[in-house]
């Protein structure tokens, strides 16, 4: 995750009622991937890096070492320890709990986080919540998310 350089822009907004997906949805995709949908964005007014999308996870995570970086202090995570349960039946406890803002093309929206300490490969997952809340279709085919907006479908494409 780097703060003081802002990755391209990686969404797009259009007119579309529906949400679909074609074949130019998958213009930068180089097949054959098997690739899981990893994204960039805007939290807390810093731009957040390697965020998984996942919509087998039951709770939006970020890791303690993530909010460090972007300087919030752990006074502000919730002291709240539970497990976490992955799919081969480790178990994770959190730290706690925080709420945070995030931000998709002048869309503002909380999202509650369990705060883990651990090594991974990611700053953030988001599972269901995030994705029920924003009504967000994900493809890891198209490797993009789309979501309806007051404006119209915006597209997040993956990193």
């Amino acid at each position: 995750m780097e703060k003081e350089e802002r990755p391209h822009k990686n969404t797009s907004i259009t007119n579309e009622k529906e949400i679909t997906f074609d074949e130019t949805d998958r213009s930068d995709v180089q097949d054959p991937h098997h690739d899981g949908l990893v994204i960039t964005l805007d939290i807390i007014n810093h731009f957040i890096r390697w965020i998984l999308i996942d919509g087998g996870s039951s709770v939006n995570i970020i890791l303690l070492d993530a909010l460090k970086r972007i300087n919030i202090p752990e006074a502000e995570i919730i002291k709240r320890s539970s497990v976490l349960i992955g799919f081969s039946g480790e178990t994770k406890h959190t730290i706690g709990e925080i709420k945070l803002h995030i931000y998709i093309e002048e869309v503002n929206n909380m999202q509650h986080f369990c705060v883990i300490r651990t090594l991974s490969s990611y700053n953030v997952i988001l599972g269901k919540p995030w994705i029920h809340d924003m009504k967000v279709v994900p493809s890891t085919y198209h490797q993009c998310v789309k979501m309806p907006t007051p404006w119209g479908t915006v597209k997040i494409t993956g990193d």
